[in-house]
């Protein structure tokens, strides 16, 4: 096995980090018990993207900001059908 493969399994999952990150954030600082506000993570979200990508010449934003969406729409029908099947989202692919 190749360095890069083992650094790679050895890497934690970045979805994975943010989703912890995410509650523990709203665990500390609860909007409103038992809830997570979704406008402030979608603001967050956007605002890291935005930033993220200010540097990269307009072209490369828009296919940036295209492949998000597409994700965005993989991922919610990959839950949708993981739900319907009532299997744990957690199995989705990372």
């Amino acid at each position: 096995m190749s360095d890069d493969q083992v650094a790679n399994e050895e890497r934690p999952c970045l979805h994975c980090r943010i989703i912890e990150l995410i509650d523990d954030f709203f665990a500390d600082y609860p909007a409103d018990p038992n809830t997570i506000d979704t406008d402030e993570v979608i603001t967050a979200l956007a605002k890291t993207v935005a930033e993220l990508t200010s540097s990269q010449e307009s072209g490369v934003r828009q296919n940036m900001i295209e492949q998000l969406t597409r994700e965005i729409m993989n991922y919610d029908a990959e839950f949708r059908e993981q739900e319907a099947m009532g299997t744990d989202r957690s199995h989705a692919r990372h």
